[in-house]
């Protein structure tokens, strides 16, 4: 649609069909806002409330959103720019060492779970294809509730954290798996599948299957390798012509990086894969990139926008009068559902290595089911597994477990702090999770006492974040090296962070205004945050961020103007080097010193001429 005067005039003349998205949009965020908030005021996560938004307003309550497909499509983008931003955010270099520990618990509990949920399925009477679809379905669990609540509370960096987004990316990928497998599941289970011939269809149908499956992982390897071997490149020609213009923001870097996640996902959809998984693979090779933590951090508030409308969209399918009439079943199987997916997924994290506080922590955050339990019962609905009677039941399951699951986060974590006298498993003799958590304190928590106890400042000093790489910049950090105190730079020149990162120094490219920067710069452990950077309404606005962060860091700023320094004060500053000032003293001590140095030169010339 154009938004020209034409179709303002259409929408102001009430035409439905022009009509319909603007008004479900609006109900959609009007509702969700509303409920969200109350939730806020109660303590309680948001994510709950877009649910229940979503339930008042749909088809089975209040009917106000007219058209549940159009607001669906919405809510996909939203999907794809959580995985873009779950592969943009993957560190495979702190969990290497781990990463083979953690991806064996994604497929051990899975598969347990499954093979435990199934005969369950059967005692509340389904049948037993049925009763597998909904095994598989609950196996998944939900990448958007993990990443929420792991943001919210800054635990995307914790082992927990990292185990939870490892599983997660396992379930993501299985889940195109379980997808390929339905079609079988609905021969099981009687139903005729379409089919082009007899006998002759019969036997080129593997073929078939596995010329498709050739063809499509062959894309997605072809896809991986022009990505780690372009897309760097790509990036960095446009933030040299971002920065050659001398805006310098990251627009276009921006830009480009949305329509390499789009494509990614058009790409995969083309080769019979999920569009979330194509999502996921173009955030994965960019976080190759430098521009990782800027992009993450300009995506966050136009993905969770969006994020509000999949939630408020997931709330459309709970119908109230079903929970009324069969509320016995379905809250039983509510608790079924995350009782024992909590109990394997911790304890196969646990089998595998991890310590029992993690284990317990994985399990509960872990333990609902997710966006792809939907999806999964969706496409067999469609394909008739579930006969007449549909899924009604189980996608409310589904949904009550996305509005408890957050509410278990604050007793879980008091549960896994008793869980720490428990001892990691007695046939793991070294646990690679484990040493990878060991490394990452020592990386980001400045853990570490390895450094040069020769200076006082540098035995008492941990991590200090320098932003800007100018001259200041450049001359605090040398001393600071020096004196063997752990610096991290941030600097939004991409050929400056291009040059520092091969000469080894850790620099970021980004924004210090950005909280993700700051975030992934180790602000929560950092002594100290100087701010360098000659732009003072953004040196302003880093000084209200950073207090707002963490309000006991040290924090000093640079200024050209002592009208300036008393606004930078207000803001949170510690401390503020005015230049007018510092020049003013610089220069006076200088020219004392050549005086000073003019007039004993002259009394010695003086002595020793005897006048």
């Amino acid at each position: 649609m154009a938004f020209n005067h034409s179709t303002f005039l259409t929408l102001a003349s009430g035409d439905p069909g022009a009509s319909h998205l603007f008004l479900d949009v609006l109900v959609i965020f009007v509702t969700a806002a509303v409920i969200a908030t109350i939730f806020r005021k109660l303590r309680l996560e948001t994510i709950p409330g877009y649910l229940v938004a979503g339930a008042i307003v749909g088809p089975h309550a209040l009917g106000l959103v007219s058209d549940a497909n159009t607001v669906e499509q919405i809510s996909g983008l939203a999907i794809i720019l959580l995985m873009f931003g779950i592969g943009l955010m993957l560190e495979t270099a702190s969990m290497k060492r781990g990463m083979l520990s953690i991806l064996a618990v994604g497929a051990l509990s899975t598969g347990v779970f499954v093979l435990v949920i199934w005969p369950i399925g059967l005692l509340f009477g389904a049948k037993p294809p049925s009763a597998l679809v909904v095994a598989m379905a609950f196996s998944m669990s939900s990448t958007a509730i993990l990443l929420r609540v792991l943001q919210q509370r800054r635990e995307l960096r914790q082992m927990h954290g990292r185990v939870c987004i490892g599983v997660s990316i396992v379930q993501d990928l299985l889940s195109v798996m379980l997808l390929a497998v339905l079609p079988l599941v609905a021969e099981w289970a009687g139903v005729r599948m379409e089919s082009t011939g007899g006998g002759a269809d019969e036997l080129t149908r593997p073929m078939r299957l596995f010329t498709a499956a050739a063809t499509g992982f062959g894309g997605i390897i072809a896809m991986i390798g022009f990505g780690r071997l372009f897309l760097p490149k790509i990036l960095q020609f446009v933030a040299k012509a971002d920065s050659a213009g001398g805006a310098n923001s990251g627009e276009l870097v921006l830009i480009v990086s949305m329509a390499i996640a789009i494509g990614g996902a058009m790409m995969t959809g083309r080769l019979g894969f999920s569009p979330e998984m194509g999502a996921f693979l173009a955030g994965f090779m960019l976080s190759f990139t430098p521009f990782r933590h800027q992009l993450a951090g300009q995506l966050a508030p136009l993905r969770d926008i969006l994020m509000a409308v999949f939630f408020t969209a997931v709330g459309l399918k709970i119908d109230p009068a079903l929970l009324a009439h069969d509320w016995l079943r379905i809250g039983l199987g509510l608790i079924v559902l995350i009782s024992l997916k909590a109990s394997i997924t911790g304890l196969s994290a646990w089998v595998l290595g991890a310590t029992a506080p993690v284990a317990v922590l994985v399990g509960v955050y872990l333990a609902q089911a997710g966006e792809f339990s939907l999806v999964i019962l969706s496409a067999a609905d469609r394909a008739g597994i579930f006969g007449e009677k549909g899924p009604g039941g189980v996608i409310a399951i589904v949904v009550l477990s996305l509005v408890v699951s957050p509410l278990l986060v604050k007793p879980a974590h008091s549960l896994a702090a008793a869980a720490s006298r428990w001892r990691i498993a007695p046939w793991i003799r070294t646990s690679a999770m484990r040493a990878a958590a060991h490394e990452h304190l020592n990386e980001h928590g400045g853990a570490s006492h390895n450094h040069d106890d020769s200076s006082g400042v540098a035995a008492s000093c941990g991590r200090v974040i320098i932003a800007g790489f100018g001259p200041v910049g450049r001359n605090l950090a040398d001393r600071f090296m020096a004196m063997k105190i752990h610096i991290t730079l941030i600097e939004l020149n991409s050929t400056t962070v291009e040059r520092q990162t091969k000469l080894g120094r850790e620099i970021l490219f980004g924004d210090v205004t950005n909280p993700e920067v700051l975030e992934s710069a180790g602000i929560r452990t950092a002594e100290a945050v100087i701010v360098t950077i000659p732009d003072e309404d953004a040196m302003l606005r880093a000084c209200e961020v950073i207090r707002r962060m963490v309000p006991g860091v040290f924090l000093a700023a640079r200024t050209n103007y002592l009208s300036s320094a008393i606004k930078a004060k207000a803001a949170g500053a510690d401390h503020v080097t005015v230049e007018e000032i510092a020049t003013a003293e610089a220069m006076a001590k200088e020219i004392l010193e050549r005086i000073g140095a003019r007039i004993e030169t002259r009394q010695a010339d003086r002595i020793a001429t005897g006048k």
